[in-house]
């Protein structure tokens, strides 16, 4: 019955995934369970492996190490990253109707993977790593003939075609969305969490469309569990008080391509399974915490990729807030955003309301945390800076 990018995914009409022994399975209970399978092999491969790579990570000094700026008090490892990206790669590799059609997505993650990678390692300059970012995102995008051509019907007047920009427009987007996920990742479990809820909504939406997409809510849905492998080492909860691994920069950015890529296939073409303002709202924490960041920077006359203290998992832990409170209060906040989202599509809500609604929660979100920025750095003031005249920060 649905037909959407088939040659994609080599899904049949009858055919959702492959079982660890590779062989080919039906839709139906017994492809169900094969299914499951899948999945308790992605979660188990993906956490064995993040636990093997410890020990020899340590050893050759592949750790992010304690600073002033940072939570932790000793080097942590930081191949969560790359345990991910090998084990999404060789769990979609165990499904043969798939994983061919995927392979510019896997190319793109595992090039990004080794950039970050080597970004955690020896630190590359921001501006050469955008560049590799985008050299990378730009020879998926040729290679799987694949990018926005339109952004839906954001202002009431009909679909609003790209043409010629299409190419750069998604390009802009997919390497805004890899740094939006390097940036927000502050927290024990915040980034990998995100990351886990927004494939988890897409799998629900490519599941629940007028024309389903079996093949892409099984590679979502095993991303969703390779993130939960990780995060079995990551995520603090009652046997765990501090991550034991950091995804690193190789994490971020692979997650963040992976999640772009799917969110332009899924949000495309007549078969589409959603509309493009869906993906903004299913991304709308990293995305309002970034964007909202980078205009307070700019506009002070600050390089917009400087390190400082005013995202929103910043604010909330001056505020008083224990990093797992602050973890658990944006991961609510996302599935609340995507749960929006996916609601206003089932319903048919026009795609300009909810644009609309988007730009109002973006107006009202920089205006309270731009407030919370001004308090919390006047409150760092000494009293002997105010009295030797240090101006009170301003924002314009």
């Amino acid at each position: 019955m649905w037909t959407k990018d088939l040659a994609r995914s080599g899904v049949t009409e009858t055919t959702i995934a492959a079982t660890p022994d590779l062989t080919r399975t039906r839709i139906g209970s017994a492809s169900t369970m094969n299914v499951y399978w899948t999945l308790l092999y992605a979660f188990v491969f993906s956490t064995s492996l993040t636990g093997l790579l410890i020990t020899p990570a340590r050893a050759v000094g592949w750790v992010d190490r304690p600073a002033i700026r940072k939570h932790h008090s000793h080097p942590v490892p930081l191949i969560g990253g790359v345990a991910m990206c090998i084990a999404f790669c060789g769990t979609l590799w165990l499904m043969p109707d798939n994983s061919d059609g995927y392979m510019g997505l896997l190319t793109g993650m595992a090039a990004l993977a080794l950039i970050g990678a080597y970004d955690d390692l020896r630190h590359i300059r921001p501006t050469i790593r955008l560049v590799l970012q985008a050299a990378v995102v730009l020879s998926v995008m040729v290679w799987d003939n694949r990018w926005l051509t339109n952004l839906g019907d954001l202002v009431g007047w009909g679909a609003i075609a790209l043409a010629g920009f299409a190419l750069p427009f998604t390009l802009f987007g997919v390497v805004g969305i890899i740094n939006a996920f390097n940036l927000i990742d502050g927290l024990d479990g915040l980034a990998g969490g995100l990351a886990l809820i927004a494939a988890g909504w897409l799998a629900v939406l490519c599941l629940t469309a007028p024309a389903p997409d079996p093949g892409a809510a099984a590679a979502l849905m095993a991303l969703a569990a390779v993130l939960a492998g990780f995060l079995a080492w990551n995520l603090r909860h009652p046997w765990r008080q501090r991550a034991s691994v950091f995804m690193g920069d190789a994490g971020s950015t692979l997650l963040g391509f992976a999640l772009s890529w799917f969110l332009v296939d899924l949000s495309q073409g007549e078969q589409a399974v959603m509309a493009p303002i869906t993906a903004v709202w299913i991304l709308a924490v990293p995305l309002l915490d970034t964007v909202a960041v980078m205009i307070r920077r700019l506009r002070a006359g600050l390089n917009p990729f400087a390190a400082d203290r005013q995202h929103l998992h910043h604010l909330l832990l001056v505020a008083g807030l224990s990093d797992a409170k602050v973890t658990a209060i944006l991961l609510a906040t996302a599935l609340i955003t995507g749960g929006v989202g996916a609601a206003a599509w089932w319903l048919n809500v026009p795609e300009y309301l909810q644009f609309g609604a988007f730009l109002v929660l973006s107006l009202l979100y920089y205006q309270v945390t731009t407030r919370c920025c001004i308090r919390q750095q006047a409150t760092e003031l000494t009293g002997s800076d105010r009295r030797e005249g240090v101006a009170e920060p301003t924002w314009p």
